[in-house]
C-alpha cells in the first residue's frame, strides 16, 4: 500500500499586505505618488513633519499650519492593523 505525502514549500511565503515592512513600503510609494501628482496639477498638499502639520504650496513654499498635539499618540502600523 502506497501513501501519498503532500509536498510543502520550506520557504515561508508572505502575503504582501500582512508583511509590515512591505506594507510600509507600499504606503511610502503611494504617498510619494500622491505628492508628485499634486505638484504636477498645481495643488497644495498637507503633511506631518518633525512634530508639525505643514502645507506645501505649488510654488514650493512650505507653511506651518500647527503643532501636533502629541507625537506619541499615534499607534505603530502593526498596532493599528492588528486590533482585535
Amino acid at each position: 500500500m502506497t501513501t501519498h505525502v503532500k509536498k510543502i514549500s520550506l520557504a515561508k511565503r508572505k502575503d504582501p499586505l500582512t508583511d509590515f515592512a512591505n506594507l510600509a513600503a507600499i504606503g511610502r510609494q503611494a504617498s510619494k505618488a500622491a505628492r508628485e501628482k499634486a505638484k504636477a496639477k498645481g495643488i497644495s498638499f498637507t503633511f506631518a513633519h518633525e512634530g508639525f502639520i505643514k502645507r506645501q504650496h505649488p510654488d514650493g513654499k512650505i507653511e506651518t499650519v500647527r503643532a501636533l498635539a502629541q507625537q506619541d499618540s499615534f499607534p505603530t502600523l502593526e498596532q493599528d492593523l492588528c486590533r482585535d
